[in-house]
């Protein structure tokens, strides 16, 4: 799929900082390209690929192909504490903690998601 999906962790409804260094630990086996001055890297998981500019404080992902580079990109989120949010579908949190967090109109249409066909649901159903 070649729509957005952005991940970012929230506290008391505003953006918090870190988590990037404990996605990039779950992706870092995986990454096959790399281009750092663009904060770019190319992933290969299982049936298919990513393409991830990761930061020190969120992530964008796009071109997700297959179904498995998913369950990797919730497993990195969960071991961030980010929130998955894929641009015109429900936000995605990962742990039930995050749901309080979150800021006003992102905690309108809220699914808890533990693994990545969780995800592509949500994805498929808007």
């Amino acid at each position: 799929m070649s729509f957005d999906v952005y991940f970012q962790r929230f506290i008391h409804g505003d953006a918090a900082p870190g988590g990037g260094e404990r996605m990039r630990q779950i992706l870092e086996p995986f990454i096959v390209r790399q281009e750092p001055e663009h904060h770019f890297a190319l992933v290969k998981f299982g049936d298919g690929t990513a393409d991830v500019y990761l930061d020190d404080d969120d992530m964008m992902a796009n071109r997700v192909s297959g179904e498995q580079p998913w369950d990797l990109l919730v497993e990195g989120a969960q071991a961030a504490d980010w929130v998955i949010m894929p641009v015109g579908c429900a936000t995605c949190i990962t742990a039930e903690a995050q749901r309080s967090h979150l800021p006003p109109g992102l905690d309108e249409d809220v699914a808890l998601v533990a693994t990545g066909k969780d995800l592509l649901r949500v994805v498929c159903s808007s």
